[in-house]
């Protein structure tokens, strides 16, 4: 076996590996993140900002938000989040945080969006990384012309 096959292998092994450290990682960071309490928050501030994008032959004008929130945990401490997710807040606006109940000023927002969508976006990831991953190992072991 040469040089570039074996790194090829090894490349392939990494790729099939990656997917399901992530997935691992996911669901430990699901559970974790689901025993947080809940709390309303409130936006105090908002900053926006807007980027010139030539990804393309045009060029384009994207919009992005970064938010200032505050909210209080079980005690009735206020403390404070930033958030740069959301779709066009308004200061004023309540929106779903949840916290750390070991260290209440971590915080971070409710998810929003499908289960479905995140299905989909992180079964494509998988799908690519594990038939990436697989084709590059076949490919190196000389089992499929490359």
């Amino acid at each position: 076996m040469s040089l570039g096959a074996v790194a090829a292998l090894l490349i392939g092994i990494a790729m099939l590996v990656l997917p399901a450290w992530l997935a691992w990682y996911l669901i430990r960071r699901r559970r974790r993140l689901a025993s947080w309490p809940r709390a309303q928050a409130t936006i105090r501030h908002v900053r926006k900002t807007k980027h010139n994008s030539s990804a393309t032959a045009t060029t384009t004008t994207e919009t992005s938000y970064e938010a200032r929130y505050e909210y209080r945990d079980a005690a009735g401490v206020q403390h404070i989040g930033e958030v740069d997710h959301l779709h066009a807040p308004k200061v004023g606006d309540v929106i779903e945080v949840m916290y750390d109940p070991d260290q209440p000023s971590s915080s971070d927002t409710v998810a929003g969006g499908s289960v479905l969508g995140r299905i989909i976006n992180y079964g494509a990831v998988f799908i690519v990384l594990g038939g990436g991953g697989i084709f590059v190992i076949l490919a190196s072991l000389d089992l499929i012309p490359a």
